[in-house]
């Protein structure tokens, strides 16, 4: 009886291996492609087409060498030693910045590399951990709940001094707004302020750079809180805002459910920069977001850019049949973009994009085993850029993106992001 069964499971994995064969060869004939695995024989095609009855069969695996997106260039290489590398590990090498866009045909080729988290590539060889000394402030919920993470070592040290709240108005003063149902309803959270110092009681997207200010909005106005003085001031009295980012010139904010974006200046009035888009992320220069607040399930829609200064439009990133949205802001001011691919692949990316139709897949996959989802929203620091990271029936943790090295699996720790990593 044993012997038969082992028979039988030795005939049904040679099937689907088979199986797997078949239907890679018939695909890739039928659209014209040649697909690169660096897998075990039918898992790398498995998960580059999106087929989740033959890739969740997949079990976990070492890291293995991104297949990369089209590119004249070669990948980047992991930096090798001869003995066991400790947490943090390279997760995968980034192609190098493409001359535009992959082809419009699927999931890039290089955005969802087989990855389970271990200290191995896939030729056996232990990848040189990225190593830290700072602290990354994170935060698991309610006032309190801060702390840092600290490197090296990944261990979680809690800081009571974030237990902090918004200030109450002045006198006269419009009412802190709660959370509504609309676009862009408003964040809440916690941040660490490391110019100065000191938690403040709102999301990292609503400090500004420098680390003097953060805002948060009313029920008709927005407030401004200078971090030095304590001094709480209103500006834009008199409309309901969406705060989308704080900049050195003012707040960047929306009408509640309008098109537009608005400058709310720390004094004098605001002004229109576009009556048209609806926005998610800003830096110093510019905005982005979609052309509409939402499209139907199957439709397509594209990232757009706003100039801050002169209010010029124009299309960032366009994928066919997906549907996208902006996670955060990257390097030099990039916009990360979150890519959902509708039928048949069933796949997600994350994007960084530095200008229009240029970018690199940092990330993304299936749900099954051999792809790692970047969530946010993301922190960019000296160091790189942060995400939470997911690996399907792998656990969860925080990942660091370094621009030309590939993401690093950095703790197993999850929580959410509250600033860049700080010096002891």
């Amino acid at each position: 009886m044993g012997n038969q069964l082992i028979e039988w499971v030795r005939s049904a994995r040679s099937r689907q291996v088979v199986a797997a064969v078949l239907v890679t060869a018939t695909t890739a004939a039928l659209i014209g492609i040649v697909l690169v695995a660096a897998t075990p024989l039918g898992c790398g095609p498995a998960n580059a087409l999106g087929l989740k009855s033959i890739s969740t069969r997949c079990g976990p695996r070492t890291a293995a060498a991104s297949p990369g997106t089209p590119s004249p260039s070669p990948l980047a290489t992991f930096s090798t030693s001869a003995s066991p590398s400790p947490s943090p590990t390279a997760v995968f090498s980034p192609s190098p910045l493409p001359s535009n866009l992959p082809p419009d045909t699927g999931p890039a080729s290089g955005a969802y590399p087989p990855f389970y988290p271990a200290s191995t590539d896939s030729g056996g060889h232990t990848i040189a951990a990225l190593s830290l000394n700072c602290r990354l402030p994170v935060f698991a919920g309610p006032p309190g709940s801060g702390g840092f993470v600290v490197f090296p070592g990944g261990a979680f040290v809690a800081d009571p001094a974030s237990a902090v709240g918004l200030p109450s108005p002045p006198p006269g003063g419009s009412p802190v707004a709660s959370p509504t149902p609309g676009y862009s309803q408003q964040n809440t959270g916690l941040s660490y302020d490391a110019a100065y110092k000191k938690w403040v009681p709102v999301s990292i997207t609503q400090v500004s750079p420098d680390g003097s200010r953060y805002a948060f909005a009313s029920s008709s106005s927005i407030y401004v809180e200078d971090v030095a003085s304590g001094t709480l001031s209103e500006i834009g009295r008199g409309q309901a805002w969406n705060i989308i980012g704080v900049q050195a010139a003012g707040v960047y904010a929306m009408q509640q459910n309008k098109a537009g974006l608005w400058l709310v200046p720390y004094s004098g009035d605001p002004t229109q920069i576009t009556s048209a888009g609806f926005w998610q992320a800003a830096s110093s220069v510019a905005a982005y977001g979609t052309p509409t607040s939402a499209v139907p399930s199957g439709a397509t829609n594209d990232i757009i850019r706003v100039d801050l200064k002169t209010g010029a439009l124009a299309t960032w990133f366009s994928r066919k049949d997906t549907q996208t949205s902006v996670m955060g802001i990257g390097a030099g001011g990039a916009p990360i973009i979150f890519v959902n691919y509708q039928a048949p692949y069933y796949v997600t990316e994350v994007w960084i994009v530095p200008s229009a139709g240029r970018g690199i897949p940092l990330g993304g996959g299936n749900s099954g085993y051999g792809s790692i989802n970047l969530n946010g929203p993301p922190v960019t620091d000296s160091y790189g850029t942060w995400f939470l990271g997911g690996v399907p029936y792998g656990g969860s943790g925080m990942v660091l993106y370094v621009l030309g090295k590939g993401l690093y699996w950095m703790s197993n720790l999850y929580a959410n992001l509250a600033g860049g990593c700080v010096q002891p």
